[in-house]
């Protein structure tokens, strides 16, 4: 029997360690990148819903000074109850307005910075008043909020943050309505007597800005077109 030659013992170098490490430091970085996207798409799903959150509140609070629009602009004021100088028994709030909604009405009326009294929503232009600028049609961001509403976060127990928005509002324009005009030519009399008792149209802009909690914000405009007899 030939006797095997004597083979020395191969020298381990590690490299199953090393080739584990490459391995681990790989999964590492696929997991941050992973948790970097996650979290990425977390912001933008929160972002959003705080935006739609603001945006229904904007929404939704503009809607305060459209259901007080009428009545005040054909009384020429507010109510004595809304520390305007106009009987109550000249308005109908009370039972065309939720009580909750005339409640934060009245909480929510500003006052006009020049007179300090009840701002008018079909009142001229403010002025220009200590520091503040005079209001500009055609710049927004010098409207005054003739409201400013909040409300309770309907997402929290507690009602820790709150959901708030200004709301301005800015006359432009009035005019005639149909007919009206050839009527009072005509001496009120003719084809055009139904059509003068239209009266005038005025037209306003509403703007309100809402903030809602986690520095979520929102801004609607609109125009609103009111029949005056």
């Amino acid at each position: 029997m030939i006797p095997m030659p004597f083979l020395p013992k191969a020298r381990q170098r590690g490299i199953a360690l090393f080739v584990g490490m490459i391995f681990l430091l790989v999964l590492s970085i696929v997991a941050v990148i992973a948790m970097r996207g996650t979290l990425s798409e977390m912001r933008m799903v929160t972002n959003t819903a705080r935006h739609e959150t603001a945006f229904e509140a904007s929404e939704a609070l503009r809607s305060i000074p459209v259901a007080l629009f009428d009545e005040h602009v054909y009384a020429r004021g507010w109510p004595v109850s809304f520390k305007g100088d106009v009987p109550d028994s000249e308005f109908t709030y009370t039972t065309d307005v939720p009580s909750a909604l005339l409640d934060e009405a009245k909480k929510a009326l500003q006052k006009d910075c020049s007179t300090n009294a009840p701002s008018l929503f079909y009142g001229q232009l403010q002025p220009a008043c200590g520091s503040t600028k005079a209001e500009t049609l055609y710049d927004p961001s010098t409207w005054r909020p003739d409201m400013v509403v909040a409300i309770c976060d309907t997402g929290t127990q507690s009602c820790a943050g709150n959901i708030g928005a200004s709301v301005a509002i800015v006359p432009d324009g009035t005019t005639l309505s149909k007919g009206a005009g050839g009527a009072q030519a005509a001496g009120y009399r003719g084809l055009g007597v139904g059509s003068a008792n239209g009266g005038a149209e005025m037209f306003f802009e509403i703007r309100s800005v809402a903030t809602a909690p986690g520095d979520g914000a929102a801004t609607t405009h609109t125009q609103y077109h009111q029949m005056i007899h």
